[in-house]
């Protein structure tokens, strides 16, 4: 994460993917419960500066 809290195209590219890829493999399709993820279990830890893939990957699975 940028400062500010401004990712910029590659970090949201990494975060779009591993949210998409968490949400396939736990058959989450429902717009809400993709939006719920995304704020409980992606949102900390990418802003905590988690941006690796599979970091963010592991952290997704932690959580969840």
């Amino acid at each position: 994460m940028l400062p500010y809290g401004i990712a910029d195209s590659v970090q949201l590219s990494v975060l779009t993917k591993a949210l998409n890829d968490y949400c396939e493999k736990h058959r989450i399709k429902c717009k809400e419960e993709r939006e719920r993820t995304y704020r409980n279990q992606t949102d900390e830890p990418f802003r905590a500066g988690v941006d690796d893939p599979d970091q963010l990957a592991e952290e997704l699975e932690q959580v969840g």
